[in-house]
């Protein structure tokens, strides 16, 4: 499926885009696809892509899990009382 995106670039960011797909014979569309992946596996390649590494710790919690169960269980039922404006 295909999107349509709008962004604002630099002038100078179009103009060497015109120039290299000119040179290439491809088009816009091509050049800024195969850049944004590109550009994406070379971040992805820099992290470990260890999603353990990058969770650990995320359940460490200061209080306890009743308490919060009780909280998130008290927003829940409150979300469906009425306010009385």
């Amino acid at each position: 499926m295909q999107k349509i995106v709008s962004a604002r670039l630099e002038e100078s960011a179009i103009n060497e885009m015109e120039k290299v797909t000119r040179r290439l014979g491809i088009t816009k569309r091509k050049f800024l696809e195969e850049a944004i992946h590109k550009h994406a596996r070379e971040l992805s390649s820099k992290t470990d892509g260890d999603v353990w590494r990058e969770t650990f710790g995320a359940w460490k919690r200061k209080e306890s899990t009743a308490k919060t169960v009780r909280t998130v269980r008290g927003v829940f039922r409150k979300s469906f009382e009425r306010s009385a404006t």
